[in-house]
């Protein structure tokens, strides 16, 4: 991975963060709904993953990757015993297909993004969607040094799939694609 997260897990699900990247609301803007799969990719505590068993409801689920055992403990323990979590440590989407992918301040953290990027297509059901939230490449007062960052326009010169852009906060882009 080209940068990976090592601070303090608190930063990871501070106030902060909940009033400027607000799971809950960004996933129903996302449009995902009961019976669902979500693949959260690099879903760390779980501060979306979570979220989203709530969402997808007992009939769907939630696949949460991520290479870190670290995060994978503590997101077990955020969500306890849910039937519907399928938890993995690796550092890629083995074999899972989903509805929704979410790629959500994950981008810049893996070798190469475009070719992730473009394998995460080969694993959605018909009719699914990426979502792509991450930094924008600018100074602001939390988030991953500049030099990982990967501009929103660098992102769209990834793939050739369509995309639609969803309002966020300024200190992140957020793009859709099918």
């Amino acid at each position: 991975m080209a940068h990976v997260f090592h601070g303090s897990l608190k930063r990871l699900d501070d106030p902060e963060r909940r009033r400027i990247l607000p799971a809950r609301e960004l996933l129903e803007q996302m449009g995902i709904k009961q019976g669902d799969t979500v693949l959260d990719f690099g879903a760390g505590i779980g501060y979306f993953s979570i979220p989203a068993l709530d969402v997808v409801g007992e009939s769907g689920e939630v696949i949460a990757i991520d290479l870190s055992k670290r995060m994978l403990k503590e997101l077990k323990r955020r969500a306890g015993e849910r039937p519907n979590l399928v938890i993995s440590q690796a550092n890629d989407l083995g074999t899972y297909t989903a509805d929704v992918i979410l790629l959500v301040t994950v981008l810049h953290e893996v070798d190469d993004p475009k070719e992730f990027l473009e394998s995460c297509f080969t694993h959605l059901n018909t009719g699914g969607r990426i979502f792509v939230i991450d930094w924008q490449k600018k100074e602001t007062p939390h988030g991953p040094p500049m030099s990982v960052r990967i501009a929103k326009t660098e992102v769209l010169s990834m793939t050739q799939h369509p995309h639609r852009e969803h309002p966020i906060h300024e200190y992140f882009y957020f793009l859709e694609f099918w």
